[in-house]
């Protein structure tokens, strides 16, 4: 087996634009809003048809606002947020509502669904997708259990890339170049092979130095570097539709920096180690031990059959994908060998998906069955030498620990969903899935420690050492096995109501599902792996989507209600460093307001706002004092504005300034909620001109990004209790470039 006060929001909204629905959108007046085609559904309709909380971002709408890979969208649509979290430089961990998963371990799975043309994307390692050639992304808000299945208990995010078009050829490419000296390059090309079949290729590099320096090192941290390919072949064949597609991506950037934020006295701490933390004088010094190196290699290919039966389609979506990774990290953020981690992850999956979907009457109707297996094996190497006696010298040898998963998934499942429409204006919809999931294990460790920390306090607990040399070598723990086995019904139930042709209300309840799993971090020796319980989020909605005074004015809102229990949570414990936990319940409550204008013909205003309340409820004691504390990566609230108008200038063309402005308010890293790893609220704003010819085959564009220099972090812990040390990781700085376009 294998490897981001409402006094002023009315100004403001009369003055910004926010992010809001903006996919793929059909031709339409300019002076008013046009329809947004989605597949929140599995299956194509008019957003303001589909009544769920979703957020659509087209490929255009993406790049004004900068967004260079999935992971920038946290923060910049209402109730979601993402970091890359505690190891390498690829990873995507997102957050719905205050459901999530920050953890990289491979044992552990995401709470939200990351889906790529309706494949699901296993694990949060290495997938930081690339924005080139991207189609549009819908962020679906709330439990997604019944259509999108595993781990989608917070939500989705379903990323659409561009597919080849037999209907003529075309082209494209695009370059970048700004602070830092970035040098980013995006092209493609599709062709049209015969009437019914195409070929499309994609491909892009990201190429820019980083922002923090080691001075003693002379080694910068968040540099930039990663190339990517995509191909699809489509072939129609009467009422056959065969999309093969196929890519590779290899990211070397390097990790986000981290800092040293406190540090506790203790006799194995060097005396000077309190120097080197972070001055507030000094926000992108580093003083890391270790190289800041990252390796993400993925590829994949999928065949997508689509037939037409009639009034019913029957489609099969087969998938492969295969990830390789490696990336260092320094929690400590000194240059002492403190807590040096290297980490190895190889996985692979295979998915199967059946659909028939199609209307009979008044029904509109989606079933089908899923098959995904997945290999991952990971190994995390540790630099552990707080638990020697004396001092650790930079760039001295350490003592290890090291700690191999090897985990096997199978998940199973059958699932449908119905909608029956009583008249034009009252429809009803029940739906609901139930899986089946198997999880293997084995899991081993191996401790190194030097005689320097073979005292009695150093190896409490661990057994009796054997003594080769001058080495202490603990007992390794191997082949520690295990199986677990989940199954569990998620249905979902809705009322949707039209009273006129622009207006939609909706109500619905839906479960999401999370099975358990193996802690993977056993620290000790184990008579067994340690393991936890599933949890399940059941959400309750109420919606509005409405079109408004001719078109002009689009207002959706959804106000949602979530028991959230038995959460999964990586939680810091001085017993075992850190181990996921079943962490109690927790209600959560909150909405999303999403508004867009288009008073006159080119000018466009909008405004986001989510408002998400979170609490822990019934925390066992064991897990430690979070009882009322807010969840991790779960703002109270955060608004998305900005604002464009398209300038005419005749036979030169067209001018279009935008600005975009991001504020979210105070977030917490981990349950506890501690100073040391906590975000207080911040904006980022960003501003871009873009000049396009008449043609529009030639566009030039200048940007800033985070242009009042907003210094913040990413992501911390404070693990002053357990490993000693408080850190934090780093924000990007300000920085300016310039876009050219060509496309023929």
């Amino acid at each position: 087996m294998r490897h981001t006060i409402l006094g002023s929001t009315a100004l403001a909204a009369a003055t910004l634009i926010a992010p809001a629905a903006i996919a793929q959108e059909a031709d339409g007046d300019p002076s008013g809003l046009t329809d947004i085609i989605v597949t929140a559904e599995r299956r194509e309709s008019r957003l303001q048809d589909t009544p769920i909380s979703i957020t659509a971002l087209s490929a255009q709408q993406l790049a004004a606002q900068g967004v260079r890979s999935v992971n920038d969208l946290g923060g910049s649509i209402p109730n979601l947020t993402s970091t890359t979290g505690p190891q390498g430089s690829g990873d995507a961990n997102f957050f719905i509502r205050g459901v999530g998963q920050f953890d990289f371990i491979v044992t552990n799975d995401p709470g939200v669904g990351l889906y790529v043309d309706g494949v699901y994307l296993g694990r949060t390692v290495g997938a930081m997708l690339d924005a080139g050639d991207i189609s549009r992304v819908e962020v679906l808000r709330g439990p997604q259990g019944t259509l999108f299945g595993r781990n989608t208990l917070g939500g989705a995010i379903s990323v659409v890339t561009n597919q080849a078009d037999p209907s003529g050829f075309s082209a494209g490419v695009n370059g970048t170049a700004g602070s830092r000296n970035r040098i980013d390059v995006d092209g493609f090309v599709n062709v049209p092979l015969a009437d019914n079949v195409a070929v499309r290729i994609a491909g892009f590099t990201r190429n820019q130095d980083g922002w923090a320096r080691n001075e003693e090192r002379d080694v910068l941290f968040g540099l930039t570097k990663r190339w990517g390919v995509r191909g699809s072949l489509v072939a129609e064949f009467g009422a056959l539709t065969a999309t093969v597609a196929a890519d590779y991506g290899l990211d070397k950037s390097n990790p986000a920096p981290s800092v040293l934020r406190e540090i506790v006295p203790a006799p194995f701490f060097p005396a000077d180690a309190r120097t080197e933390i972070q001055r507030p004088d000094d926000f992108y010094r580093v003083f890391s031990s270790n190289d800041p190196e990252a390796r993400n290699e993925t590829w994949g290919a999928s065949l997508t059959l689509a037939l037409d039966v009639g009034d019913a389609t029957l489609k099969s979506i087969t998938a492969y994908r295969d990830l390789t990774g490696f990336s260092t990290s320094d929690p400590d953020g000194t240059g002492y060998r403190l807590y040096d981690q290297n980490t190895d992850t190889d996985q692979n999956q295979f998915s199967q998906e059946i659909q028939l979907s199609g209307e009979s009457g008044r029904f509109t109707y989606l079933v089908g069955g899923y098959f995904f297996k997945e290999e991952a094996e990971q190994e995390l190497r540790l630099c552990f030498a707080p638990i020697t006696n004396t001092p650790t010298l930079r760039g001295n040898a350490c003592n290890t620990w090291n700690q191999g998963n090897d985990q096997e998934t199978e998940s199973w499942a059958v699932f449908g969903q119905a909608r029956f429409a009583v008249n034009d204006a009252l429809s009803f919809t029940l739906g609901g899935r139930y899986t089946w999931e198997t999880k293997t294990n084995v899991s081993n460790q191996a401790f190194d420690f030097r005689d320097a920390g073979a005292g009695p306090g150093a190896i409490f607990g661990f057994g009796l050492p054997l003594n080769f040399g001058d080495r202490v070598l603990f007992p390794i723990v191997q082949d520690l096995g295990g199986k677990l086995s989940f199954n569990k019904f998620t249905p979902r139930v809705g009322v949707e109501y039209r009273p006129t042709d622009d207006v939609l209300l909706f109500a619905s309840y839906a479960k999401g599902f999370r099975s358990g799993g193996f802690n993977g971090r056993l620290i000790a020796p184990q008579a067994s792996i340690p393991t936890y319980e599933p949890d399940t989020n059941d959400a309750f909605e109420l919606g509005l989507k409405s079109d408004l005074l001719d078109r002009t004015l689009r207002f959706n809102a959804t106000a949602f209600y979530s028991k959230y229990k038995g959460i999964q949570q990586t939680i810091s414990d001085p017993a075992v460093q850190f181990r996921v936990a079943n962490a109690g319940d927790a209600e959560l409550y909150g909405f999303e307001l999403e508004l867009t204008a288009v008073p006159i013909p080119d000018l466009r205003f909008d405004i986001g706002f989510g408002y998400s309340h979170s609490e822990f409820q019934n925390v066992p004691a064991s897990v430690g004092p979070i009882n009322g504390n807010q969840l991790p990566f779960n703002p109270e609230w955060n608004i998305v504005l900005g604002g464009q108008y398209a300038i005419p200038l005749g036979n030169s063309g067209t001018l279009t300034p935008r600005v975009d402005y991001r504020l979210q308010s105070e977030i917490h890293f981990t349950a506890f909620n501690l100073p040391l790893e906590t975000q207080p609220s911040y904006g980022l704003l960003s501003a871009r001109i873009t000049w396009t010819d008449r043609s529009e085959r030639f566009s030039l564009a200048v940007f800033g990004e985070n242009l009042t220099d907003e210094q913040y972090y990413t992501f911390g812990q404070d693990a002053l209790a357990a490993q000693g040390v408080a850190y934090t990781y780093l924000g990007r700085p300000r920085e300016f470039g310039v876009t050219a376009g060509f496309r023929f």
